[in-house]
């Protein structure tokens, strides 16, 4: 590995290796890992490192940063614009990649509370669809703010969804619904599961590199 590599020591049960999109190299161990086993992992994965920083090094550049005025949804900028007549209401156009309401949207706390509003409606409307199209039932839907993670399945079949999940690309939001789906059908992360999984999923790869490169923001 040419970038550079990262260790952190956490009371964690199990080794996670991430790649970053500037191709440096995460590697977060339990904190009972000696350095022969730092060494063995690095070595078994070592053609998985490279293959994804060639993918961080190739790929087009990033999306260009949020200009005054624009808002940041399903990780593309929309631009805003204040319609008095809207009232509260929130008027979303993808073809014009323009979002029109009364609501002042520039402020913060405003944008962050109707963040949490569409990511609600959105989501409860995308994984119902998913569900029904593949066969995979759950029993409750919960958005949350999850600080380390993009989704979760209980052991009941419950599905939680953070909302930041609207700022992402499409493709990488439906995988990771169909992830947690999958897990109403397979609680683990066994070849069957995964086999499973990209049978539903054509853009399965591409998400799970994006999602390697970008933690949900805490």
């Amino acid at each position: 590995m040419d970038a550079s590599l990262t260790i952190i020591r956490r009371p964690v049960k199990h080794a996670r290796l991430r790649v970053r999109e500037d191709a440096s190299v995460q590697l977060v161990i339990p904190d009972c890992f000696d350095q022969s086993l730092v060494d063995s992992l690095l070595k078994k994965k070592a053609k998985w490192i490279t293959r994804h920083q060639k993918f961080f090094r190739d790929r087009k550049p990033a999306r260009p940063a949020l200009a005054d005025g624009e808002i940041l949804l399903f990780d593309e900028n929309f631009h805003y614009a204040t319609a008095p007549d809207l009232g509260r209401q929130v008027l979303v156009d993808e073809g014009s990649k323009t979002i029109r309401s009364g609501r002042d949207l520039t402020q913060k706390a405003v944008l962050s509370r109707w963040y949490r509003s569409f990511a609600r409606a959105h989501l409860t409307a995308r994984i119902t669809e998913l569900s029904l199209a593949h066969r995979l039932p759950y029993k409750r839907l919960f958005i949350r703010s999850q600080r380390t993670k993009w989704g979760t399945c209980s052991t009941k079949g419950n599905v939680s969804l953070n909302w930041r999940l609207v700022l992402v690309p499409k493709y990488v939001g439906d995988y990771v619904i169909l992830h947690e789906l999958m897990h109403t059908k397979v609680l683990n992360h066994s070849h069957r599961f995964w086999v499973l999984l990209k049978g539903i999923c054509p853009h399965c790869k591409e998400a799970i590199q994006w999602l390697n490169a970008n933690p949900p923001p805490i």
